[in-house]
């Protein structure tokens, strides 16, 4: 056999041998991020509204709806907000979301939200409240949170807690 077929069918097979490993690396970590479940949430799909506790919501609640991708980056930001939910108590009804879930999908099309969002907070309906005189917009991540792919958002968890404490009465 010429030496320059059998290098070239070497190097044929070792690329398909990296392809195919890439590939599987790549279903690996899918298949992981799929498996993950988000901080303080209720099963994916699943969009039981309760209190910041976990226990049944106040009939006269404020409501706040969480629609967040279950992605690793997202994890300390939904920590940050399920420990700034916590004070509340059952004077919030929370609902959250997962857009890869079919219920998630349709809650984001209602709410107007297309794209890649990683995160979008909606207090009694709306996304966009006004705080301390400004109109804030509650999607994204938090200013000076954001990754390398994700931009910040134009919001600070300082304004998260001053819109539920008007939603609140506080």
């Amino acid at each position: 056999m010429d030496n320059r077929v059998y290098v070239g069918f070497i190097r044929g097979r070792k690329r398909i041998v990296s392809r195919v490993a890439g590939a599987i690396v790549l279903i690996g970590l899918a298949l992981a991020l799929a498996a993950c479940e988000l901080p303080g949430s209720a099963p994916a799909g699943s969009a039981a509204a309760t209190g910041a506790a976990g226990a049944p919501a106040a009939p006269n609640a404020a409501t706040v709806e969480i629609l967040a991708f279950n992605h690793p980056p997202l994890r300390p930001v939904l920590d940050q907000v399920n420990a700034l939910l916590a004070p509340y108590g059952n004077r919030l009804s929370i609902t959250r979301y997962d857009p890869v879930t079919v219920e998630g999908a349709t809650f984001a099309k209602n709410k107007g939200v297309s794209g890649h969002v990683p995160l979008a907070i909606f207090v009694n309906g709306s996304d966009i409240l006004t705080v301390n005189g400004k109109k804030v917009t509650f999607e994204s991540f938090p200013k000076g949170q954001g990754t390398g792919m994700v931009a910040d958002g134009e919001w600070t968890l300082a304004d998260l807690d001053a819109a539920l404490k008007q939603a609140t009465g506080q």
